[in-house]
């Protein structure tokens, strides 16, 4: 096949698409003026910073029998408590949790190489939650922490959690950001359908996520039904409504 046939080979495969997308399209508004109602969806998008901070740090430590795993917990616990008074939080913001004590399961290899389990005296735990608006305080309170876990294996920590406080408020803004954007979306599908939009039909929220403005961060679920990342100060806020309006010719 020479090249000019394959030209007008392509030409024409070019020809019937455009043909199928116009028909396409045109069969959508069809569909659209014989309902009477175009759904559209709208989106809105912020950057926030959160102003509450959580941390749970705590102290687990071992005993040969129930008694001594109390009372080793109580001596670190002492000390890590001590640890975060100088760090400057308040009574306010550290609350301690009760102590639980369970079994201590080890694990080793025996003779034949086979990994085994066994019942080993107690494990004393006890943690404190903190909650704090000094964010800063936090994740200095965080690095410090590092160097007392280096000398005193009995302490564990997680890492901090940073929440918006006023949901609700960010949430009421953005909607309003949402419906415009989507009445936008209407009045531009309608324009090309040669139609008037009319009054609106019906409104629904879609998801509401906050998320890092880090795109590497992991997400976590949470009841707004939407991702929720807790692991940075930064966030994006993103909502999404769904939109049906009357159409008129």
């Amino acid at each position: 096949m020479n090249h000019s046939s394959q030209n007008m080979i392509a030409a024409l495969i070019l020809a019937i698409g455009l043909t199928g997308a116009a028909w396409t399209l045109g069969s959508q508004f069809g569909k659209l003026r014989e309902s009477g109602v175009i759904t559209v969806k709208g989106l809105a998008e912020a950057e926030y910073k959160a102003s509450l901070g959580t941390w749970r740090v705590g102290i687990t430590a071992w005993g040969d029998n129930y008694a001594n795993a109390m009372s080793n917990n109580k001596k670190q616990f002492a000390i890590l408590k001590s640890f975060l008074q100088k760090q400057g939080f308040s009574a306010e913001e550290i609350k301690s949790e009760e102590m639980s004590v369970s079994s201590h399961t080890e694990y080793y290899t025996d003779e034949k190489g086979e990994r085994q389990s066994r019942e080993n005296g107690y494990d004393a735990s006890r943690d404190f939650s903190i909650s704090t608006q000094d964010l800063a305080k936090l994740q200095k309170a965080q690095s410090a922490i590092l160097q007392l876990r280096a000398e005193n294996d009995t302490v564990n920590f997680s890492s901090p959690k940073f929440y918006l406080e006023d949901l609700e408020t960010i949430k009421r803004t953005l909607i309003s950001k949402a419906t415009q954007d989507a009445a936008i979306r209407a009045e531009e599908f309608a324009k090309t359908g040669k139609m008037k939009v009319g009054a609106m039909q019906s409104a629904s929220q879609g998801s509401f996520d906050i998320q890092s403005t880090s795109p590497t961060s992991d997400d976590s679920s949470d009841s707004y039904g939407g991702g929720y990342d807790t692991s940075t100060i930064d966030k994006k806020v993103r909502l999404v409504v769904t939109i049906q309006y009357r159409i008129d010719d």
